[in-house]
């Protein structure tokens, strides 16, 4: 086996037996209380489950499905579904937050998307996302001092959101940059062998990519508008969680 392959492998076999031993703890800890909860709250979990697909899901699946050109969109039912199985992963596994993005970028890939464009989608989709999560953060801090006068809370939760616009303005910059080209060549130079040449030019084509697609300024507008109305209308979850409970 060439030696990508057995890395790959190991990777992955290293990632699951990891977190499959933190969901049995977190099992074996806490499943007394879970079951507390669903008792609680009877059959109101389904509305909430109903509510969160049908809502905030949706609206995520649309934010990532305009980011594709259009020779590569997959019909939004499909991403609808790719979206769900993605947050499924990244929810029940949470050592693994992230797994559920590369599943759903590996999902894209197998049902015909040219993989530099699923997984330059997704990771365009996250940073946006991120910097859409920001803005909702200080809006609502806003609102709430609007409704309570109460502004002790303000100067760190502002501090702590410009830190993390910081940090993802920074990634978003080395992804202009080539980021992944950079990886790539770094990891050849390692790894001292032919066979790893291929990923740098992997890397190239990644990068190109992600700057086409940041370059699509509806696309990221729309991506951006999608993303703020999930996030605002996330709150009729909540809603219905605690009036069940």
């Amino acid at each position: 086996m060439k030696a990508p392959g057995k890395i790959h492998i190991t990777m992955w076999l290293l990632g699951l037996i990891g977190a499959a031993l933190f969901t049995f703890l977190l099992i074996r800890q806490g499943a007394s209380q879970v079951g507390a909860a669903f008792a609680s709250a009877g059959w109101a979990i389904a509305a909430v489950v109903i509510y969160h697909f049908a809502v905030p899901v949706f609206l995520d699946a649309l934010a990532w499905w305009v980011l594709f050109p259009k020779p590569d969109r997959l019909p939004l039912w499909q991403l609808l579904w790719m979206r769900w199985i993605g947050e499924s992963v990244s929810t029940l596994v949470p050592s693994a937050a992230v797994g559920g993005d590369i599943v759903r970028a590996r999902l894209a890939a197998i049902h015909g998307v040219r993989m530099p464009v699923a997984v330059g989608t997704v990771l365009v989709d996250l940073t946006l996302g991120v910097f859409t999560q920001a803005a909702f953060t200080l809006l609502g801090v806003a609102l709430l001092v609007l409704a309570t006068g109460q502004r002790s809370f303000v100067g760190p939760t502002v501090i702590g959101t410009l830190v993390g616009v910081v940090a993802v303005g920074g990634f978003y910059f080395v992804q202009r940059l080539g980021m992944f080209r950079f990886l790539a060549k770094m990891i050849a130079k390692l790894a001292n062998s032919p066979e790893w040449e291929s990923l740098v030019q992997s890397g190239e084509n990644l990068d190109a990519t992600v700057r086409t697609l940041y370059a699509r300024r509806g696309a990221v507008i729309g991506c951006c508008v999608w993303t703020m109305l999930s996030l605002i209308l996330n709150s009729g979850e909540i809603w219905i969680a605690l009036h069940a409970l």
